[in-house]
């Protein structure tokens, strides 16, 4: 009797266990595909460390008959998002004459971003652009309100999303940046560690 019920009970262990096996190849048969999503990798390649914090960066580049030119402040948080404030602005040269029209934008935007060693994306989810100033040769206007020229800009930037960058050099308070520009060129972005200290 003890000797039946002990082969019962093994026998109600293996066919639990076939059930089992059975099951879960079915389960890892559906919940492969997204099981990146529920067990996050452990690795380091999606965050780099040396980027957390906040960074003062001043860069320009090329554009078609002019330059842009940047100043302001990036904030990478361990989330993986980052915050961007600052004043942009762009400078068209007439081509015909010397004159010259400088428009400068205060600019607002929040987005992710992932970084390895060697390379940073950024992807920008969410701009405000307002203008600040306009200058004609030695005119320039105050406290313009807001326009279709900065709603034309920020679905160009929200078009545009993501942008590559390769990391030249990350250092406790210097991390050197360069990307491709518009016109087929590179251009060299230096950030600075602000003293301000990292919250997220």
């Amino acid at each position: 009797m003890r000797w039946s019920r002990y082969r019962i009970g093994w026998r109600a262990i293996i066919t639990a266990v076939v059930f089992l096996f059975a099951l879960l190849q079915g389960f890892s048969t559906i919940v492969g595909p997204w099981a990146a999503y529920f067990f996050a990798p452990r690795s380091s390649d999606s965050l780099n460390p040396k980027l957390l914090g906040m960074w003062h960066e001043k860069f320009q580049y090329p554009e078609p008959n002019g330059v842009a030119r940047f100043e302001g402040t990036i904030e990478y948080f361990r989330n993986k998002t980052y915050r961007i404030n600052g004043l942009l602005k762009s400078t068209v040269f007439a081509p015909s004459s010397s004159t010259t029209e400088t428009t400068s934008y205060r600019f607002d935007g929040n987005g992710e971003w992932q970084a390895t060693d060697d390379e940073l994306e950024i992807k920008l989810l969410d701009v405000q652009v307002r203008v600040a100033n306009k200058s004609l040769t030695n005119m320039s206007v105050h406290g313009l309100s807001p326009s279709a020229e900065e709603s034309a800009i920020e679905r160009g930037l929200l078009l545009a999303r993501s942008q590559r960058y390769d990391i030249r050099s990350a250092k406790k308070d210097e991390v050197v940046l360069e990307t491709g520009g518009l016109l087929a060129d590179s251009f060299v972005i230096k950030m600075n560690r602000t003293k301000q200290m990292y919250m997220r």
